[in-house]
């Protein structure tokens, strides 16, 4: 059954990552297109009727036809499909050009695919996923800087709170981490609270992308 009320389309050059990708969504019921490995081949099949409504690409290596980059020439061809940036570049110039051509999400090519499906989730119901150190910025129309983007790598985590948001970039639970951490799940839910106020998130999912770009290791 497809969740998402519309088809899912993988534009990377990479096409084993994709292809890759493309089985995992798939296996959890979204209707996932061919993956294409370039914005000409995004052009074709659009104008053949194909109506995505959600491109899931990295910008890295695209094709660089015509005027302005990949990335807003593929908004410009598709302008009513949902758009997640999946890249590998994490800097702060790679998340404002996302957010300058309107994407709806920028997420690291090297999270989990929990961390993905809860992006893709997220940004089907209407919302944006970036890092939560920009997140205030999102709906404003000022591009992220450098200082916006490190705010938080200096959150005064505890221990615990640490090993909980290890919990989370590995998709457990509350339920399951009050099992791992011998702990309740009332206990859990204090200690995500305090973190998610000290790193600036608002979701499981730019809980466990702040985790992620700042060294914190997934817990089996």
């Amino acid at each position: 059954m497809n969740m998402s009320g519309g088809s899912v389309m993988l534009v990377d050059r990479d096409q084993l990552f994709s292809a890759a990708l493309a089985a995992l969504l798939e296996d959890e019921g979204l209707e996932v297109e061919a993956p294409l490995p370039s914005v000409t081949a995004v052009g074709g099949v659009l104008d053949e009727g194909l109506e995505p409504s959600l491109i899931i690409t990295d910008p890295a290596g695209l094709d660089r036809e015509g005027e302005g980059s990949p990335l807003s020439r593929l908004r410009e061809i598709a302008p009513d499909a949902r758009l997640l940036v999946l890249s590998s570049d994490m800097s702060a110039k790679a998340v404002a050009d996302s957010m300058t051509i309107g994407a709806h999400g920028h997420v690291s090519k090297g999270a989990s695919f929990n961390v993905v499906l809860r992006a893709v989730k997220l940004i089907q119901q209407g919302q944006a996923v970036y890092p939560a150190n920009v997140a205030q910025n999102l709906g404003q129309g000022a591009s992220p800087s450098p200082e916006s983007l490190r705010e938080g790598e200096t959150a005064d985590l505890s221990p615990r709170e640490t090993q909980i948001l290890a919990c989370i970039l590995s998709g457990h639970s509350n339920k399951a981490i009050a099992r791992r951490l011998a702990i309740t799940e009332s206990t859990v839910k204090m200690h995500f609270k305090n973190a998610m106020r000290k790193i600036n998130a608002s979701n499981r999912t730019q809980a466990a992308i702040w985790a992620m770009e700042h060294g914190i290791a997934p817990m089996a």
